[in-house]
């Protein structure tokens, strides 16, 4: 089905590509795609649409969670429960795959969402933009 031509499918490669490359960083490239993220907010420009903008936005802030979910409570769980102990792996184990899944599913609906030109915020860990929080 062909794109709907609307004032945002100009943004639409753009936000396509934001979201291909937190899903990147979440799978294959961790920290070189959150550079080229990173990357991509520097080059935007003054004629860079909302959708471009919202949805780099909204991949660095999930970017940035991401990063405090999976290695921050990790290690918070080895602190408190020791490496020694059998079911501190346990508890590691099903929380990084189930968090992981999530935010990767999470990023698969927002490449959808980038793709048919709307807007979208990742569930519990960010907000939706304004316009007033989009990088000028």
């Amino acid at each position: 089905m062909p794109l709907l031509e609307n004032e945002n499918s100009s943004g639409v490669p753009q936000a396509t590509k934001a979201e291909i490359l937190y899903l990147l960083n979440l799978t294959f490239l961790p920290v070189i795609a959150f550079i080229m993220l990173l990357n991509m907010r520097n080059q935007l420009s003054s004629e860079s649409t909302a959708l471009e903008k919202s949805h780099l936005t909204q991949t660095i802030n999930a970017s940035i969670w991401a990063g405090i979910l999976m290695i921050g409570i990790n290690s918070l769980i080895l602190f408190l429960s020791g490496i020694n102990n059998v079911w501190t792996w346990v508890y590691i184990i099903i929380y990084f795959t189930s968090i992981h899944s999530a935010l990767i599913l999470f990023g698969v609906i927002g490449i959808s969402k980038a793709q048919g030109g709307h807007f979208y915020a990742y569930p519990v860990i960010n907000r939706t933009c304004n316009d007033s929080d989009l990088p000028q």
